[in-house]
């Protein structure tokens, strides 16, 4: 049976960014080398992990970052070769994990938070007898994970008088690199009053990175040896800054292509009289004769509860423009409504093709704008994409059939 949804996930677009991204690098940084970590957090923020890491491969990207060893693992099993950061505090591998092949060549690295950690690690290498290559996250203000300052020196300064253990990175994470520039400013003096402490115990080819996506545009200064971008591989970053002016690469950032684009169909219509309410609780009703079509997704598959009576959908007319009609009423598990009453009847049909997310930085049904409404996040919104909605993945925007359809469910 043919889903009447589906996840379009332009796989050029992404490379497009990473060219994007490096182009602001290199203005950054004439003449320097800073690499790319790509965030690949909660199976790439539900677009699918192994898909997406196998293009930025292509893209040869430096360092991909996960946040789990499951998540690390999905990718070995997928025959990525990139080296793999692994975000959360976790104690190693067994030598039965498919990981352990990583972690023995090097490619598998941990990211320390605590003491009791660094010591696990420290016996497992050298029970294992590997090197394992280790970043060092201090806590400069975020408060969520890492180590204080002080805390954090004394670990550098153990993990490099151990002989199995190698001081691969140094870092710390932003809390507000998206709306106050003063947090940050503050959170990278911490930093470098850190690193003048730490520094001389690090290998010689230690990374340093702090930026995020929002980081990474803000100012040159925070690029560092690496930037980790996450949102920025989407295109969803510009509409982050509440001050897009005080950015730095602001241009740059807004070359970002917005990859993925939800779809589905209208499966009923029906006309309702005036006065009448329409969904759970009554929350909408018509003040006039009104047409109404039925859409297959609900929040189940991810549409957010947020957007009950503010969503946005584009309609797709005979001649392939949009048309955007609003959500009307509650959104359901499985389903919405929404207002067509504006368009002419015989330009919506059963079958008729809608745009729930897309492309399009003006239309109100881009991501961001529905984050907004939902009083959401574009990473929320993209991570609660429901797993029964296929994923399908396009090798260039201009081609008119998917390259391939994900066989299971993105997650």
């Amino acid at each position: 049976m043919t889903a009447t949804s589906r996840i379009e996930i332009d796989l050029s677009a992404v490379e497009r960014n990473v060219t994007t991204l490096r182009r602001a690098l290199s203005a950054g940084s004439p003449g320097k080398h800073v690499g790319i970590c790509a965030v690949l957090k909660a199976d790439a923020y539900g677009l699918g992990a192994p898909r997406i890491a196998k293009r930025l491969e292509i893209a040869a990207v430096d360092l991909i970052a996960v946040y789990t060893p499951d998540q690390a693992r999905s990718l070995i099993e997928a025959a990525i070769r990139t080296p793999i950061l692994i975000l959360m505090p976790t104690n190693g591998v067994t030598r039965v994990d498919t990981l352990f092949r990583a972690a023995s060549t090097g490619r598998l690295h941990f990211t320390v938070h605590q003491r009791e950690q660094l010591m696990s690690l420290a016996a497992l290498s050298d029970q294992l007898g590997i090197m394992l290559p280790l970043h060092f996250e201090v806590d400069s203000g975020l408060h969520r994970g890492g180590s204080m300052p002080e805390e954090a020196a004394k670990l550098v300064q153990i993990a490099a008088e151990h002989p199995r253990l190698r001081v691969a990175g140094l870092t710390t994470h932003f809390a507000s690199a998206d709306c106050d520039p003063d947090q940050v400013a503050r959170q990278i003096a911490c930093f470098d009053n850190w690193l003048a402490a730490v520094e001389r115990f690090a290998a010689p080819d230690c990374i340093v990175h702090v930026a995020n996506s929002c980081a990474t545009f803000r100012h040159q200064s925070l690029h560092r040896d690496m930037v980790r971008v996450g949102l920025a591989l989407y295109g969803g970053v510009a509409d982050r800054f509440r001050d897009p002016e005080s950015c730095e690469l602001i241009d740059d950032c807004r070359d970002l292509e917005p990859a993925v684009r939800w779809t589905s169909q209208i499966v009923h219509l029906m006309d309702v009289a005036e006065g009448e309410p329409i969904g759970y609780g009554g929350t909408w009703r018509a003040d006039r004769p009104t047409r109404l079509a039925l859409i297959p997704v609900g929040f189940a598959d991810g549409y957010p509860l947020g957007l009950s009576n503010r969503g946005a959908v584009g309609v797709e007319l005979p001649d392939g423009s949009l048309t955007y009609c609003p959500v009307a009423g509650r959104v359901s598990m499985d389903q919405i409504t929404i207002d067509v009453t504006d368009t002419p009847r015989e330009d919506i049909t059963l079958g008729s093709r809608v745009e729930l997310i897309g492309r399009d930085p003006s239309a109100p049904n881009h991501l961001p704008a529905l984050a907004r409404a939902a009083t959401s996040s574009v990473h929320e919104m993209l991570s609660r994409l429901g797993a029964r909605v296929p994923r399908v993945y396009r090798a260039a925007a201009e081609q008119s059939e998917p390259v391939s359809v994900a066989s299971t469910m993105a997650r």
